[in-house]
């Protein structure tokens, strides 16, 4: 397959990984950043306010993947609220500027979005077909996700509504393990709630997936086998070899700041990857107890 040249911005979790894969692949990675000088001399880094370096990156490459927006995991004051939401709109919109400026015709972006996208939606499945729900989160991503029709050219984006992604290196994954290795895990609420995945890898991969073919439109980034929290408790005891003996009332969890309790931790989101697989996307990691001693 041809080398490709990718633009990358926001290189966390996720895009970290991403560059690795395309360089190990032969491909070349432009980094974008805020913190240009946290990287290794040996990559390519453009600062996030070099605009005219960021737009001959932009006239000559392939694509660019856009994984911009600030961290949702952590208290929801009124204006962390209103900074996740910002970080996101200001992200495409700066973005699509650059993209109109530079004309490049064979410019494909990979958008993300999230799993948010459909709010508390209890044991119903969704796809991509699926209307948005409500709530915070489900309202920033139906406006990320406008952002990006109205900037991007139409038919050559695509919008990637990433679920949770679990990890050794960071997000929610660490934090469980020390709960249960503390014998302080359980069940949240009734444990009823559906919970969608997926591994880091079968993420990073799903983006070079589509990044070698290509098809606009929006696309589920989650395992196909969504979970209970009941059933996800009982996988993490199992997994650490720890009982979980404290589970944590709803009420508790709804009293948490700015709504992050209900939305984050209690509201039941049954997304499938109905795209991915579709188009012949195979997961490494479809099965929750698979993913997790895989990080274990």
């Amino acid at each position: 397959m041809a080398k490709v040249k990718v633009v990358l911005r926001g290189v966390g979790l996720i895009g970290s990984l991403v560059a690795d894969k395309l360089r190990s692949r032969g491909d070349s990675v432009v980094i974008v950043s805020r913190q240009p000088g946290r990287f290794a001399p040996s990559q390519k880094v453009i600062s996030r306010s070099d605009t005219e370096a960021q737009l001959e990156a932009l006239s000559d490459c392939d694509a660019v993947i856009n994984l911009e927006g600030a961290n949702i995991a952590r208290v929801w004051t009124k204006s962390y609220k209103e900074e996740i939401r910002q970080s996101r709109i200001e992200s495409v919109t700066q973005l699509g500027a650059l993209v109109r400026e530079v004309q490049n015709p064979r410019l494909k972006i990979l958008q993300a979005s999230a799993t948010g996208f459909y709010g508390d939606r209890g044991d119903t499945l969704l796809d991509e077909q699926s209307p948005p729900g409500g709530g915070f989160l489900a309202q920033v991503c139906v406006e990320w996700e406008k952002a990006a029709s109205d900037h991007y050219p139409q038919g050559r984006f695509a919008l990637f509504r990433i679920a949770p992604v679990l990890s050794r290196r960071g997000g929610i994954f660490p934090i469980w393990r020390n709960l249960f290795r503390r014998f302080l895990g359980g069940r949240l609420g009734s444990g009823r709630q559906f919970f969608s995945w997926i591994h880091e890898q079968d993420m990073a991969e799903l983006l070079l997936f589509y990044l070698d073919h290509f098809a606009a439109g929006a696309i589920n980034a989650c395992a196909p086998q969504p979970i209970t929290n009941r059933e996800m408790t009982q996988i993490l005891a199992d997994t650490f070899g720890r009982p979980a003996l404290i589970p944590v009332p709803s009420f508790v969890l709804s009293a948490l700041p700015g709504g992050f309790g209900q939305e984050m931790l209690l509201s039941s989101v049954r997304t499938v990857p109905a795209r991915a697989l579709k188009d012949g996307f195979r997961f490494r990691f479809g099965d929750f107890a698979a993913a997790v001693a895989d990080l274990a």
